[in-house]
Order: C-alpha cells, then sequence, then structure tokens
C-alpha cells in the first residue's frame, strides 16, 4: 500500500512500503534535524528547510527519471523494472543520511576513514578525513538500517549494497544485479543520482530557490526530465542520453548551479558563520566529534551542535558570534579581475596588532564533473533535418564549458566590526604603496 505526502516542491509523493518503513527509520528521521542550508537561514529566513526534505525530492524526481530514461525499452521485464526502479529511489532517498550538522564545515567532525571499517568499500586512504559520503555509506552497509532494506527490499531481492552501489563506484557488489537483457545499466543508474545532471542537483536547486526566495536555481525541471533516455549498446554499460530538443534547458540548469553558488552559497554572511563555526571546531576540537558507530551517529544533529555553541558562548568569541548573529565584517571582497588588494600586508598588520580575523577564498566553477569523466558519460541525442540521429558528447554539444571554463574565485577578508574601521584606514595607507 502506497502513502502519498505533499511537498511544495513536487507535489504529491507516493511512498512505496519499502520507503515508507526507511523514512520512518531513526536514520532517515535524523535528517529532519539537519538544515539543507545551514546558516543561510540568518541571511534568508525562508531557508529552514530540511535534507530530510530534500531527499524525499531527490527520490521522487529519481523515480520520473526512470521513467523517462526507459519508456521505449522493451528489453526490460516489468520485474526488472520495478526492481531497478526501486533501488535507484532507495539510493537518492539516502544519499545524504551521512551528511554532519549545519554545514559542510562540520565534515572535520568525521573520523578517519580507516575507523569507519567500512565493509567491502575500497579505500584509497585509510588515515585520510571522512566525508559525509563515507558515512552514509557506513550507515547503509553496517547498522541497522542494513537490515532493514535486507527486510523491505526481499521481495524484489533489494539489498543495501545495491543501493550503496549506485553512490560509489568503490562498493563491491555482484555486476549481475544491474545486468539485464545484455545490457549492463549501473552506469546509467549511478549518473542519475551523481553527475552533471543528477536529481540530487534538480531536487536542491529548485527547492533552495523557492525557500531562499530567488529565482537564480529555477529551470524547467519537467522539460528536462521528459528528453532523457539512453542509449542502446547492447553487450555493454548504457549511458544517459538527452535529446537535443532540451540542450538549451540543459544549459540553463547548468547557468542555475552557477549562479546560486555565486548568489546564496557564497553569500558572505553565511560564509562567514560557515568559518565561524570551523575556527569554534578547532578552538574545542573534541566537543562534538562524530563517532564511527552509526547508532551513536544519529545523535550528531543541529541541536547538538548548537547546544555545544551556547554552552562555550562565554569562552568562544567564535561561539558568541554564532549565538548572537553577529558575525564579522567584509573588509575586503575581491575578484581576479579586480584590482590588487594588499592583502598580505593587511594580514601581517592584523595579526601584529593581535586582531582576529577570516581570510576566505570561494570558488564556484560551473561543473564540478569532468566533461570527459567515462564513468558518468552523458550523451547528446542530436536528431538532424535530413539523416539519421547520431550522439555527441554532452560537452561537445554545449558552448558552456568553454565559456566557463576559469572557476570564479571570491576572496574576503573579514574583521571584528568593533576593528572595522581601524582596519580600513590601515587599508587606506597599503593601497597608496602599492
Amino acid at each position: 500500500m502506497f502513502i502519498d505526502i505533499r511537498d511544495p516542491i513536487h507535489g504529491s509523493i507516493a511512498l512505496s512500503p519499502a520507503e515508507h518503513a526507511l523514512t520512518d527509520s531513526p536514520y532517515l528521521q535524523r535528517l529532519r534535524a539537519i538544515k539543507q542550508l545551514g546558516f543561510s537561514e540568518l541571511t534568508f529566513p525562508g531557508a529552514s528547510h530540511s535534507r530530510f526534505l530534500h531527499s524525499l525530492g531527490a527520490m521522487q524526481l529519481a523515480g520520473q527519471a526512470f521513467d523517462a530514461v526507459f519508456r521505449q525499452s522493451p528489453w526490460l521485464p516489468d520485474r526488472e523494472r520495478e526492481r531497478l526502479r526501486q533501488t535507484i529511489r532507495l539510493a537518492t532517498l539516502c544519499h545524504d543520511l551521512g551528511h554532519p550538522p549545519l554545514s559542510h564545515s562540520s565534515e572535520v567532525l568525521l573520523p578517519r576513514v580507516g575507523a569507519l571499517r567500512l565493509p567491502g568499500v575500497r579505500v584509497a586512504d585509510p588515515t585520510a578525513q571522512a566525508s559525509h559520503e563515507h558515512m552514509t555509506l557506513k550507515i547503509l552497509l553496517d547498522s541497522g538500517l542494513t537490515d532493514l532494506i535486507a527486510e523491505v527490499g526481499a521481495d524484489l531481492g533489494i539489498e543495501a549494497r545495491h543501493v550503496a552501489a549506485l553512490l560509489s563506484d568503490d562498493v563491491a557488489c555482484d555486476p549481475a544485479v544491474f545486468e539485464v537483457g545484455g545490457r549492463n545499466v549501473h552506469g546509467l543508474l549511478a549518473t542519475l543520482a551523481s553527475s552533471e545532471l543528477d536529481v540530487d542537483r534538480m531536487d536542491y536547486l529548485l527547492r533552495d530557490s523557492y525557500f531562499t526566495g530567488v529565482s537564480y536555481g529555477q529551470f524547467d525541471c519537467d522539460w528536462l526530465i521528459r528528453h532523457l533516455s539512453h542509449d542502446d549498446a547492447q553487450g555493454g554499460p548504457l549511458h544517459l542520453t538527452l535529446d537535443d530538443r532540451a540542450i538549451f534547458t540543459f544549459d540553463d540548469f547548468l547557468l542555475s548551479r552557477h549562479h546560486m553558488f555565486l548568489m546564496v552559497y557564497f553569500h558572505k554572511k553565511s560564509v562567514c558563520y560557515d568559518h565561524m563555526l570551523q575556527r569554534f571546531y578547532e578552538q574545542f576540537p573534541d566537543l562534538c566529534r562524530a563517532p564511527a558507530d552509526p547508532e551513536a551517529y544519529l545523535e550528531l544533529d543541529d541541536h547538538r551542535v548548537w547546544q555545544a555553541l551556547r554552552s562555550k558562548e562565554a569562552e568562544s568569541p567564535w561561539a558568541a558570534g554564532i549565538m548572537r548573529r553577529k558575525p564579522l565584517s567584509v573588509l575586503i571582497e575581491a575578484t581576479p579581475t579586480d584590482r590588487p588588494e594588499p592583502i598580505a600586508a593587511l594580514l601581517a598588520r592584523l595579526d601584529a596588532e593581535q586582531i582576529a580575523y577570516l581570510h576566505v577564498s570561494s570558488q564556484g566553477a560551473l561543473s564540478k564533473y569532468q566533461p570527459d569523466d567515462v564513468a558518468r558519460a552523458i550523451y547528446v541525442r542530436k536528431q538532424p533535418a535530413v539523416g539519421e540521429p547520431y550522439l555527441l558528447p554532452l560537452a561537445e554539444a554545449t558552448r558552456l564549458y568553454d565559456r566557463y571554463a576559469d572557476a570564479t574565485v571570491l576572496e574576503r577578508l573579514y574583521v571584528p566590526t568593533e576593528s572595522a574601521e581601524l582596519a580600513a584606514g590601515w587599508l587606506v595607507e597599503l593601497r597608496k604603496k602599492l
């Protein structure tokens, strides 16, 4: 029996019994207490939405994208269609399970990768800092959720490892699980979860734009999804394709993400709070340390961090600034095309006077994926007026990669508000010496 829930972005979302069981589990419910945009709520008051809500939205789009991609696939039996569709929906539902509180700054709380003892996962460097993706794999593969997925997925033969394999290529999984009708669909399904055209990005752009009250993240999601399909490489891996009628929609989608980073995710106040939080963690490194045990990890959420900040408000200027909603003031905000600034000399002056500051560089690239990434290769299906359709690599079908080849860098220097006027005077003096 399916259960319908209402979402402000996608309308009605129908949950299968398996999906309902997972959303009711403490592993998904924890995400209700993790803000999607961290401190952005202090700049955009409407941005109070959670990663739980985003996860449901990504799952909904994954189902729609799957239906579009495989709508004309007679080689895919109904039973296998249902199994694969449910697997990708569960993968996108669970993709943020390991996310730490408030913002990506909190990833410093996570243990070393080796401490997680990820079963059946290839680890390049066990001593490296774990990411939220590593914690997600830990929860999927080695917690009570592992058994729950096996239980609710038994009828379709779905296991937690199958779900995890769509989120990371480092997960060992029998290739036969994703081989149907002489075709391998693993790469295609993984592309829907994480790629240049993934449903994660589709949802968070629409959702973050809606809740922050800006228009930068808006794009025609329905048109984009309706024009998804796949190539027909029988005997080999399938790849995601996009009909050329939607290439300009893809351009808009790509630019939407770029502009959201520059205008929302890299907002001066949000960035400042993130780095104030990072300084707080440096001051009290063990106060909110994340455990490697996935069951204990359930207790680490936004509320836990706010409690820690409140407990140290009298001892830490970083905690006090966050708790009292008093970020540092921007003294310099520059891009590589602006006039040179005497930042090094000013930092030396601030250090000499023992004035705290934040020197932050935010880098916004058009894409975090390489256009020639074979594992996530996407093609555009060209429909010429004369002749047969043919496939063109996505990077060759749009000019945006060339136009935005260089990342946009925002370099900012923050100082305490009470020291801003003094530091501004020093800056004027130093500029004259350039």
